[in-house]
């Protein structure tokens, strides 16, 4: 093992690719590694180990195993494997194919990410998407002072803290979660969605670990694959298909940078999606952090008063003072 590997805890497999990173990735791979590519591809192809290993430092508290118990719900099987104390899944990038897995190490107040990919270049994002996805970039120090003293948020906070924002590792993969868990159980909508990764039928290496066995479909492939007889709706097939549909058409973005404004105009235009599916692939599927699903029935039931529940337009008047932190707001309800 070399100096540099035992530094970084980064690991890889000797059969590492030859393909460079695009110039534009370079600066920022130097920001993370403390290397440019070519000279971590020399040292970690030296090793005899078979993965990559990361750390992605966070600020304390982080509440890791919550964060994976409330993934663990919404697991799809075939896709994603999470047990006490890690998750899992499979990762198709544009040029790479592999699978991750998270742990926490709260000794170096660090999460641990292994990654075995077939190509080096796909470190950087997965990096990066997966510290979006446990939302490891958040100051939230803000945040929690602006909500600590409100009556219904402060009752969803934990050590003073506000819950992190899971956001999802793939957007359109969510944008489908999404409509499938439409007035259905959280369990109903995963064991719909796995049918999904079984019937489009997109199968992983014969190396891949117990458990995942198969990548979520793209857009296309979701379009080329009927979703007949697998237990949903017909509405809701053509609302998924929709959706594909749009993207590839480029009738929408899923880019989470892009005004909530123009995703709400664009994504509510498709046939099939409402309110509350763009607020909520807003919130969670991109990380739009105002975002506000007000008509969700966890967001009614936590304001309710007396016994009376507020209507839509009573909830976004008051939501209003939560502003520019409204999805962190559902999450303070949602968690009481």
């Amino acid at each position: 093992m070399s100096e540099f590997q035992k530094s970084t805890g980064i690991f890889c497999r000797p059969s590492c690719p030859a393909p460079m990173a695009k110039e534009e990735n370079v600066v920022y791979f130097k920001e993370v590694f403390s290397l440019v590519p070519s000279a971590v591809k020399k040292e970690v192809c030296s090793a005899n180990d078979t993965n990559t290993t990361l750390l992605l430092p966070y600020t304390r508290p982080l509440h890791f195993l919550q964060m994976i118990e409330f993934m663990k719900i919404r697991a799809m099987k075939g896709v994603e494997v999470i047990d006490g104390q890690s998750y899992s899944r499979t990762f198709r990038t544009e040029r790479s194919r592999g699978y991750f897995t998270v742990r926490d190490n709260p000794g170096k107040s660090a999460l641990e990410l292994s990654i075995l990919c077939d190509d080096i270049n796909c470190y950087m994002e997965i990096y990066n998407r997966v510290r979006r996805m446990f939302d490891l970039n958040t100051d939230f120090s803000a945040i929690n002072e602006k909500f600590k003293g409100d009556k219904h948020l402060s009752k969803g906070m934990m050590e003073g803290h506000v819950p992190r924002l899971p956001i999802a590792f793939n957007s359109f993969e969510f944008c489908v979660r999404a409509v499938l868990g439409q007035q259905i159980s959280v369990q109903a909508a995963s064991t719909l969605a796995s049918r999904i990764t079984e019937k489009t039928g997109i199968r992983t290496e014969k190396d891949f670990p117990p458990g995942l066995d198969y990548f979520f479909p793209e857009p296309g492939e979701v379009v080329e694959n009927s979703l007949e007889e697998i237990g949903i709706t017909s509405a809701r097939q053509a609302t998924i298909v929709n959706i594909a549909q749009g993207l590839m058409a480029k009738a929408f973005s899923l880019n989470p940078n892009q005004p909530f404004e123009d995703f709400q105009k664009e994504f509510s235009a498709i046939r099939g999606i409402g309110d509350w599916t763009v607020n909520y692939v807003a919130m969670r599927g991109l990380g739009m952090v105002d975002s506000f699903p007000a008509t969700d029935l966890g967001i009614i039931k936590a304001l309710e008063k007396n016994g009376k529940r507020p209507g839509k337009k009573e909830i976004l008047k008051q939501a209003e003072k939560w502003r520019p932190y409204r999805a962190y707001a559902a999450l303070c309800l949602w968690n009481q």
